[in-house]
């Protein structure tokens, strides 16, 4: 019974919150952290939860290099539109149709996607799968199609680092 009720993340977590609430790593912090993690998930215990995901290491690690490297990209773009003299920046909303079909998975997606400055996600349709997004300083389709490919390389990253099954290109990207 203490073992269905006690989980070790969430025992951990709990030991993490309270040291970082007490300001100092000791040993008294970390027991009493542990013992009262213990007590909270005795009397409040968690439920389990199956998440459908295969945590993969390498490609994670190619998630986040990509992510940190299109984030560093994308904030001097932006930063130099704010600043540049000349015409204004101009934008463009359209869809992009994400291959997965895991709610969290697109969810992950859109947000890695929404955190990159110059795009924002206006709406995700879980059940189609399709994303609408508005992209900044897109003046033309070729423009439009490079963000394009850039979401769905991020949706391909993120299913290759968390989906338990990675779906096959569709029939658009075999051609």
């Amino acid at each position: 019974m203490i073992r269905r009720r006690v989980q070790p993340f969430p025992l951990l977590w709990l030991t993490l919150v309270w040291v970082l609430l007490w300001g100092n790593v000791s040993w008294a912090n970390v027991l009493g952290g542990l013992a009262l993690g213990f007590v909270i998930l005795m009397v409040f215990p968690l439920p389990r939860l199956s998440v459908g995901m295969t945590f993969r290491p390498v490609w994670f690690a190619v998630l986040l290099g990509h992510f940190v490297v299109d984030l560093v990209r994308a904030s001097v773009t932006v930063a130099w539109l704010a600043v540049r003299p000349g015409r204004p920046a101009n934008g463009v909303v359209f869809d992009v149709r994400l291959r997965g079909r895991d709610e969290l998975l697109q969810s992950v997606t859109a947000e890695m996607v929404a955190l990159v400055p110059g795009t924002v996600v206006i709406d995700l349709e879980p059940a189609s799968g399709a994303m609408t997004i508005h992209a900044l300083d897109v003046h033309d389709l070729d423009g439009a199609r490079r963000i394009h490919r850039q979401i769905l390389g991020q949706e391909d990253r993120v299913l290759r680092a968390l989906a338990t099954d990675v779906p096959g290109p569709t029939t658009e990207e075999r051609t």
